[in-house]
């Protein structure tokens, strides 16, 4: 197969940081018309090597050549886009206080002269014109940024990238905190895309790789394993290739002892997005909490962390009836909350492991105000060795881990704590599947030792592999409570209840 075939070429990519061999001679080659998936565990190499695409990171040896043209030594963060490389992020760089229109012609507005006034009327008209038609919505130009759902805000990104006409697109975890009529329309798009473009997928859900791409590029420790035909793959294939060993059951054996009831709501009602919403946690139980985007149930946790947004019903909480919670007091009734947002609200990026570690409980290591460190040390050493959280030491900045040993620096902080109820929303999302298991792990020790844990999570089979009840809501109400233990529970049972289906 000759170069031709390929749009973007990157061969034999090497790349050294001090200590670690991030990337050893890792070729990448991909076609326009073809939706190419990239996979591997968190460490990988992932990262780098889109980094090195991105033009943030220059590779130590290799060549990259895009559309014909040998482009290594022009790569960088301004010209990336010129050149023809898009990219849609995870995370999603938007501003919420500027309007639609604002956000997609941000740094090349339309405006008059001499004195440079924006064009407003013109923008939004044009704005309109192109969500339409290259994304397939109808949004007011005039709309804040800020009201949008997730999925629309990233339709924005992906409108605005569109704009520049890529030959390239790479989609880093699209998915993560999308509800699935909102995936369902990002992977329509991505089809039509694929049509006159490259597009590089990234996920850690098999089952969109192997659904979407065309052909699938494996990473494992830096390394290229494979490039191999998503055809030709089971989610178990791929995943023994990933990680150099078959696991087929990642979720824990359902070994725990529900004890007396530790958590008990009854009649909650949230003044926007639930009602009427009753259920109990007994300690050493895990319950599953999901729905629909616009369901409510990814408010529940937060609402028993902090009610101040609750109009009725009421929380008892280890026999005591809590009239009034905020997040201080959540914390000093030990009560933990892990959010959906890791690196914007769970782990502080610019703390250290060990400040992050510590934070919830300073009172417990400080005499008079003046904080141990020599407590302080101790209690981060043992938190990471007990979770195995991978880092240089315990000084290291939080916002250099990975995904999945920032999400263990969170729990540590709440196990730290002596936390006895875990409000764990999406806790797993975003993250590599060995890390998943890692973190399973965790959270089964947690409720083995008699926590109480409410799982919030739009993973299906996370959500039955690990729960031993599933509530499931739809607009706002509770549609189905199932025990998982004896039951013959299916995706199928839990996804059409989530779409309103059934009696509950």
């Amino acid at each position: 197969m000759g170069k031709s075939d390929y749009i973007l070429e990157m061969l034999d990519i090497s790349k050294e940081f001090p200590g670690v061999k991030a990337l050893q001679n890792v070729t990448i080659q991909i076609k326009a018309g073809e939706v190419h998936g990239l996979v591997g565990e968190n460490g990988a190499g992932k990262s780098t090597i889109m980094k090195i695409l991105a033009g943030l990171y220059s590779n130590d040896e290799g060549q990259i050549i895009f559309d014909g043209e040998d482009v290594t030594k022009k790569l960088n963060a301004r010209t990336v886009e010129q050149i023809g490389i898009s990219f849609i992020h995870q995370e999603r760089y938007v501003a919420p206080h500027l309007t639609v229109a604002e956000m997609l012609f941000l740094g090349i507005e339309k405006t008059k002269s001499p004195f440079k006034f924006m064009k407003r009327k013109e923008m939004i008209k044009a704005a309109e014109k192109m969500l339409s038609e290259k994304v397939g919505i109808k949004l007011s130009g005039n709309k804040l940024i800020g009201e949008l759902t997730v999925g629309e805000q990233q339709l924005i990104q992906l409108c605005r990238a569109l704009m520049n006409d890529p030959k390239v697109i790479v989609f880093d975890e699209p998915t993560a905190v999308l509800a699935k009529k909102e995936t369902d329309r990002l992977f329509k798009i991505i089809n039509q895309l694929k049509k006159e473009k490259g597009v590089i997928y990234i996920s850690h859900y098999f089952g969109e790789i192997l659904d979407l791409c065309d052909r699938v590029t494996v990473l494992r420790n830096g390394m290229k394993i494979d490039t191999v035909n998503a055809c030709d793959m089971t989610i178990n294939s791929l995943v023994t290739m990933m990680v150099g060993r078959d696991v087929l059951e990642q979720y824990p054996a359902k070994e725990r002892n529900a004890g007396e009831v530790l958590l008990s709501i009854k009649g909650l009602t949230h003044k926007k997005y639930f009602k009427d919403l009753s259920f109990d946690i007994h300690r050493g139980e895990i319950v599953g909490i999901t729905g629909l985007m616009g369901s409510g149930h990814d408010m529940v946790g937060i609402s028993i962390y902090n009610n101040s947004e609750i109009m009725a019903g009421s929380i008892e909480f280890k026999g005591k009836k809590m009239t009034r919670i905020s997040p201080q007091i959540a914390v000093k009734e030990k009560m933990g909350y892990l959010p959906d947002d890791r690196r914007g609200l769970g782990a502080i990026q610019a703390m250290s492991v060990k400040e992050n570690i510590t934070l919830a409980c300073l009172k417990n290591i400080a005499k008079k105000g003046v904080i141990s460190e020599k407590e302080e040390n101790e209690c981060a050493d043992a938190q990471i060795q007990k979770l195995r959280i991978k880092t240089l030491n315990r000084n290291m900045q939080a916002g250099l881990l990975s995904g999945g040993n920032q999400q263990k620096v969170v729990l540590s902080r709440w196990l730290c704590a002596s936390s006895e109820l875990y409000i764990l929303n999406q806790p797993t999302s975003g993250i590599d599947i060995g890390a998943r298991a890692e973190i399973y792990s965790i959270i089964d020790r947690l409720a083995k030792d008699g926590a109480g844990i409410l799982m919030i999570t739009q993973d299906i089979p996370e959500l039955y592999g690990m729960s031993d009840r599933v509530i499931v809501m739809y607009r706002g109400e509770k549609k189905l409570e199932i025990e998982t233990k004896g039951n013959d529970i299916s995706d199928q049972i839990i996804i059409a209840s989530m779409g309103g289906i059934g009696d509950g």
